[in-house]
């Protein structure tokens, strides 16, 4: 009986914290009102029309469209790995880059699910809500505060449940980006989106956090097809991290 009370007490202040974030999501989407261009706009990327490409802000990005033509790829001399290694410099990264097809996309080709426990619960940052599990909750301006009555392992425990079931793990996979990218192989990372992870349902795995990696793009400048092509540092955003929330 006392789990099951335990469990009816988080699923009220799991809707009192829903129902938080949907004010701030509702917010963000006015925010994202006021941008002057669409999102669309903002990640277009052109690599013919003399403009230097951008990176997007959609995670993971969706596949560019290149032109099929050969005369816009780099040559076998302009692929020469020493001198593409020396310009990348230090902004080369094996955890996210690699110039073959690596070992992990041979043996697990549809990707890996980084979900890690320890002592029982999921390793990594924890969320806000469940560290604050618990303590007082302020429902109104005249409202007394509410908290629970609880023993501390029995806050451990619902505090552990709470997170395994709303964690939100990265889905790695990679990638090849063609021979217009060196390394032209990146591991990306994507939420899981197949549950929702609240209680009640209804919020869902979104991306969290990215970190951006250097790579080298092939690009062309120029009217006339395949002349003035250079070797340029462009960066690529990755997803590394997903957390439960509105969509």
């Amino acid at each position: 009986m006392n789990f099951y009370r335990l469990l009816l007490n988080c699923v009220v202040l799991l809707a009192w914290e829903y129902r938080r974030v949907t004010s701030q999501s509702a917010r963000d989407a006015w925010n994202r009102l006021r941008h002057p261009f669409e999102p669309e706009e903002r990640n277009s990327i052109s690599f013919h029309d003399g403009t230097r490409p951008f990176p997007s802000n959609q995670l993971p990005i969706l596949d560019l469209v290149e032109s099929p033509d050969p005369l816009y790829d780099p040559t076998e001399g302009d692929l020469d790995y020493r001198r593409l290694r020396r310009l990348l410099g230090r902004d080369f990264d094996r955890d996210y880059m690699s110039t073959v097809r690596p070992l992990e996309h041979v043996l697990h080709k549809n990707g890996t699910l980084d979900f890690k426990i320890k002592k029982g619960r999921p390793k990594g940052r924890r969320p806000l809500f469940v560290k604050y599990f618990g303590h007082r909750i302020y429902t109104g301006e005249n409202q007394k505060p509410i908290r629970l009555k609880l023993q501390r392992e029995e806050r451990k425990k619902v505090q552990k449940y709470l997170w395994s079931y709303t964690h939100c793990p990265v889905f790695h996979s990679w990638k090849d980006l063609g021979i217009r990218f060196w390394p032209r192989w990146i591991r990306e990372g994507q939420c899981f989106k197949g549950k929702s992870c609240s209680i009640p349902p209804g919020m869902y795995c979104q991306p969290s956090r990215s970190t951006r990696i250097t790579l080298l793009r092939w690009h062309c400048r120029g009217p006339e097809v395949g002349t003035n092509c250079s070797w340029i540092k462009v960066q690529y955003p990755v997803l590394t991290e997903c957390a439960c929330s509105c969509s």
